[in-house]
């Protein structure tokens, strides 16, 4: 699939994968297909929450690194129930990851499961994490995200916003930008209206 897709890009547009754990063997094969980076987190709750053991998402981005991948990362899904202490060991180990974009993300809830009691942060709550992601990660690092996209989290220091289409796991229709998703006209205004000048081309977060 990323072959295909990367056949249909401009060659210096980055592809990134969003998928599950895997070792340097398949990180290697991902390299070789066209991808330029992939998206990876350890969770708030891993381990716990998750079936993913933390030390098998730390393995995987190591292994992408190994291969040449960029690795971009975020501290999430963060609820209210999650203490400071619990926010900071996520930040830090987000750091050390030295990847090519970190940020914070609210956890979506989701109606009937079993994290439905905790509620969801509100956008000015996770802005001021944004914040201190910003200030606790190092400037080699160039982007700061949020998600999902709002104009507070950029005026916080998120300098990268996510455009959706189609399948979302926090969505409850087939075509999230119908719904949930915002387009990338969207996201730009966004940053434009939090101050932020929008450059054209391609990423260097990864």
């Amino acid at each position: 699939m990323g072959q295909q897709v990367r056949r249909e890009l401009r060659t210096a547009i980055p592809l990134i994968a969003n998928m599950a754990d895997f070792n340097y063997e398949q990180a290697v094969s991902l390299r070789q297909a066209g991808f330029t980076g992939v998206y990876h987190a350890a969770r708030l709750g891993e381990g716990e929450v998750t079936r993913i053991n933390l030390e098998k998402r730390l393995q995987t981005m190591e292994a992408a690194r190994r291969a040449g991948l960029g690795v971009g990362t975020c501290v999430e899904p963060i609820g209210p129930e999650h203490s400071m202490e619990e926010i900071i060991e996520i930040i830090i180990i987000a750091r050390e990851a030295r990847p090519g974009f970190s940020g914070a993300m609210r956890r979506v809830t989701l109606p009937g499961t079993a994290l439905d009691k905790y509620g969801m942060l509100g956008e000015t709550r996770i802005a001021l994490i944004v914040a201190v992601v910003r200030l606790a990660t190092s400037r080699e690092v160039p982007g700061n995200c949020t998600h999902e996209p709002n104009v507070l989290g950029a005026v916080s220091g998120a300098n990268l916003l996510w455009a959706e289409a189609g399948s979302n796991p926090r969505d409850v229709v087939n075509n999230t930008e119908a719904s949930r998703g915002y387009n990338v006209a969207r996201c730009r205004d966004m940053l434009v209206d939090a101050g932020w000048q929008v450059l054209e081309g391609p990423s260097k977060f990864c």
